[in-house]
Formats: C-alpha cells, structure tokens, sequence
C-alpha cells in the first residue's frame, strides 16, 4: 500500500531525507524547518502546530500520516497534537540519535564521551559553528546594535561554552562525503583543544522514516487526538489524550 507521509523535519537532515524520499515507496512531502529551534522550544512547539494546522486544513495531498523529524528537543515537539491524522516521532533525545541510528547507540556512545560536541553535513551546512571568521562577523553585529563594550561581553559569550567540551565527534553519513567538512571539524579541535573523533552514520532510522513501517522500539506513533509527552526511560515518550482545546485547534 502506498501511503502519502508529510514530514516536518529540522533543516539539518535536508541531504539524508532528500536522498530517501526519492527512492521511497511510499510519497513524502517535507516541510522544513530552521537549525537551532531545538535552543527555545517553546517555538519549536509554536512552529511545528502551525506546521500540523496548515497540512489538516489543506484537504488537497491530505497525507496518511504526519512524521517529526525530531527527537524529544528539549521536549520542543511535546504537546503537539493533530485532530484528524497520526502523527510519528521518533524515540530519541534529539537529531544525534537520528544520525547514529537508534538511541541506544547514542547512549553508549554518550556515556563514553560524555563532554562531546558533535558535528556532521547537517550541522555544518545550517548551523553556527564557532569559526573565528563568523565569531568576527557576529561581534559586527553586536556592536552595530548594542555598542562595543556590549558587543566584547556577547562575543565572549559566545565561546564560552566551548570549555565544557573535551571532544568532537564527527558523523560521517553513507549519504554524501566532503572531506573539507572534515577539516573544519579538526580546525576547531585545534583553535578550542578538542579530540577529535570520527563516527560512522547510521541512515537506518532516516531510511525508516520514509519507509512507512515504524518499529514500536524506535519510534511513537500518536494516534489522532493525542500528542506526546515525555516518560523520562527509555521509551523516551508515550502518547496521552491531548487537552481538548488543543486537539481541535
């Protein structure tokens, strides 16, 4: 059976997806959705409702099924309900997992590097990463709208949490290689004193996604009228009714 799947997914799997979906059985609609959400969840929640509302509301390619492409984020995709389609998430803590394949794998890896920073395509495609060059052009930034002894407080904010890591840990995907990807992340090992570490990519979780069969162990799906909430083991979620005025918009 061939199944319409609408994705909202976090721009940082945009390679991945896209590779899969073209070769999905199944026909996937994405939404994507900026890096970085996952840092005010209280946005990501508002963004992937509205996201939920906009696809229940268009009676035209109304999908079987709508899938995160999230983890739990800082519990950002918590509380989003769909009145009338179920909605999937997967059981992971957040887009880390995804990459490496489950959230066991995660955790293991977690517990052996647990002051780890972690890079891939994805991350560096769309999110800031601490270069001194646009480190430079962000204290431009600041000084232009708060003035220069603001601006030297906010930019030393801005590396001051490279301190709490001792590694980075670099995935590379079985989707798409580029070697100099891999020397940024050894540029900054050097300019902030971290190990490297090279990690093999797991697609198959991202590969499940696309694939319309969804293992209870690695993802929830909650039926209509539900939404998740966080179980706090390894579960990592369950599915509850969702408060009424939610569930119907």
């Amino acid at each position: 059976m061939c199944l319409r799947i609408h994705i909202i997914a976090c721009q940082v799997f945009s390679r991945e997806l896209r590779h899969f979906a073209a070769v999905s059985p199944h026909i996937i609609d994405i939404t994507w959705l900026p890096q970085g959400l996952h840092d005010t969840p209280t946005i990501l929640r508002s963004r992937l409702e509205s996201a939920v509302l906009q696809i229940e509301d268009t009676p035209r390619n109304r999908p079987d099924f709508i899938l995160f492409g999230y983890g739990l984020c800082s519990n950002g995709t918590m509380g989003v309900a769909a009145r009338t389609i179920p909605i999937v998430i997967p059981r992971t803590d957040d887009c880390i997992g995804i990459f490496l394949g489950s959230q066991a794998r995660y955790l293991a890896l977690f517990n052996r590097y647990q002051t780890a920073y972690w890079l891939n395509n994805g991350w560096i495609e769309n999110a800031f990463l601490p270069t001194p060059e646009a480190l430079a052009e962000k204290k431009a930034e600041y000084t232009r709208l708060y003035g220069e002894d603001n601006a030297e407080y906010l930019a030393g904010e801005d590396v001051s949490w490279t301190k709490n890591y001792r590694y980075c840990g670099f995935i590379h995907s079985t989707v798409y290689h580029n070697d100099s990807y891999r020397a940024l992340a050894d540029r900054l090992c050097g300019l902030y004193g971290w190990e490297a570490v090279d990690l093999r990519g797991d697609c198959r979780m991202l590969e499940a996604m696309v694939g319309g069969q969804w293992d209870p162990q690695d993802f929830l799906v909650c039926p209509p009228g539900t939404w998740a909430q966080p179980s706090y083991d390894r579960q990592k979620m369950i599915a509850v009714p969702a408060k009424e005025e939610a569930a119907n918009g």
